[in-house]
């Protein structure tokens, strides 16, 4: 390049770039579906919908100037306006924040979170308001656990709205960035660093996130992948220790129970009969010692179901029973033994009676009907109070049914 002075060279100004390089005031290439400035940077890129005018304005006209001012392509003729309604990739983005472009419907999601679906997806009052004040803090700060808590509320939108369609195809779009940005952050996180806090509460959303609408695949069980997802809370909760989670600033939504059981645990015969019978022989036999502790585990479930009734004391205590699994338990379950998955059809009776809880809403029914299919006639007999709480609605009459 030579050093002689060259005239900066006027440019024409960009009338159809892209929102971001208009909002940072650099010219555009205009390049779809995403420009040469955005691509470079791994920016949002979105271009404004397309308006067609169908003859221009008069300039002598005050009113046609005026429209043009305004950006707008009105007339006096309805007809005489061509809008595309084309849908674009996404909506404008309004607020840059470090987790990146916000959009008009992202913001709509934020205020249902803020509003409704924080204080519905946990169970206590300490949980409700750290889930409403603290969690958006992180998540303005790592764009997984924005995408994670914009996701559930538009999950819950879907429970709200006629036709949720349209909701079900935005959750979509959410989980999968929450869950692969999730993944990725699992690499570079520091313990007791804001980071972790976010990655600890990402890997427990994300249980929510693959609930209610989450199709797991034909013959495969909600309740199992529960399990599994679980697997990821445990990673990132072994990086230090649950004690020190519990000091955390996200620390409530981590409380396992709210009142210190009293009762005696009891676990059903059925299930003692069924675990003392293993044959030395049976595969799950090497797994005997992770099926006494899950026995356990379901044991608290119903001594805390006799002091405690429908209330929120049972309730936190199911949210968190997948976190009293062993890894040999949950190997177990992933593998679809019928043991496994029979113990887990007396869990989700529990989950049924937690009808405030909307995101476990149906998940009961379909996935005991689903164990009762995949063990067959061998292993139903194992299941008598299962499959009868299935047929019932009545909360009561149900619980009465569990401790009967």
């Amino acid at each position: 390049m030579t050093g002689e002075f060259i005239t900066k060279r006027p440019h024409k100004k960009s009338r159809g770039g892209c929102h971001t390089c208009k909002t940072k005031k650099v010219k555009c290439d205009e390049v779809q579906p995403k420009c040469t400035f955005c691509q470079k940077r791994n920016l949002t890129c979105t271009y404004p919908p397309r308006v067609t005018r169908s003859e221009p304005s008069s300039p002598s006209n005050p009113q046609s100037s005026e429209r043009r001012n305004r950006g707008t392509s009105l007339s006096s003729d309805p007809g005489s306006t061509e809008t595309s309604w084309e849908l674009a990739t996404s909506p404008s983005p309004l607020v840059m924040t470090s987790a990146g472009a916000l959009s008009a419907v992202d913001i709509r999601m934020m205020h249902q979170w803020s509003s409704m679906t924080s204080v519905s997806v946990a169970v206590g009052n300490a949980a409700h308001k750290t889930l409403q004040l603290t969690i958006p803090e992180l998540a303005f700060e790592n764009e997984y656990l924005m995408n994670g808590i914009l996701g559930i509320a538009s999950l819950h939108m879907q429970s709200l709205v006629p036709n949720p369609d349209q909701v079900r195809r935005q959750t979509d779009i959410y989980r999968a960035k929450a869950i692969s940005g999730f993944r990725q952050a699992l690499t570079r996180i520091v313990p007791f660093s804001r980071e972790y806090e976010a990655a600890l509460v990402t890997s427990i959303l994300i249980v929510v996130l693959c609930s209610i609408d989450y199709d797991p695949g034909e013959g495969q069980l909600i309740v199992v992948n529960w399990f599994i997802l679980y697997r990821g809370l445990s990673t990132v909760i072994t990086m230090v220790t649950f004690p020190s989670v519990r000091s955390l600033s996200v620390g409530p939504i981590f409380r396992r129970e709210i009142s210190e059981l009293k009762v005696v645990p009891v676990v059903p015969t059925v299930l003692m009969d069924m675990v003392r019978s293993i044959p030395t022989d049976d595969p799950d036999f090497d797994m005997l010692e992770d099926y006494c502790k899950i026995l356990d585990a379901i044991g608290m479930l119903y001594a805390s179901l006799q002091q405690d009734g429908l209330g929120d004391g049972l309730f936190i205590r199911v949210v968190a029973w997948p976190s009293f699994s062993s890894h040999g338990f949950s190997q177990c379950a992933s593998e679809y033994r019928p043991r496994a998955l029979v113990i887990l059809s007396y869990y989700l009776m529990f989950v049924k009676l937690g009808k405030e809880l909307w995101w476990m809403k149906g998940v009961a029914d379909r996935d005991i009907e689903g164990i009762k299919n995949i063990v067959g006639p061998k292993w139903q007999p194992f299941m008598l109070v299962p499959l009868q709480a299935m047929a019932m609605t009545d909360r009561n009459e149900i619980a009465k049914l569990m401790l009967g």
